[in-house]
């Protein structure tokens, strides 16, 4: 599982060094909340509609749902952190910084 949450230590282009401090990473936590919520809320919408006017039980959807929860953590995760990076650092494009 730590495979998939490694992260390259320079950036290729610009050569910004990722590893900022200990524990820096943990702040993607509160930046990935929301993202999870505007995910899920209308995945949970969409399935008690599916239950109301379709008929399709709880049962079979919840696992749907919770399977789906699950493998989109990676990639909402690996997102969260590119959005704080792009928040911390300034960046100006192909030119090198000066």
């Amino acid at each position: 599982m730590t495979r998939f949450l490694k992260m390259h230590e320079k950036c290729k282009k610009c050569n910004q060094d990722f590893r900022i401090e200990p524990e820096f990473y943990s702040t993607a936590l509160w930046i990935g909340f929301p993202i999870v919520l505007i995910v899920f809320i209308p995945l949970l919408f969409f399935g008690l509609y599916l239950n109301e006017y379709y008929g399709i039980s709880l049962k079979v959807i919840l696992p749907i749902f919770l399977i789906l929860c699950f493998l989109l953590q990676i990639p909402i995760m690996r997102i969260s952190r590119a959005i704080l990076l792009h928040l911390t650092f300034k960046y100006f494009g192909w030119h090198k910084k000066e």
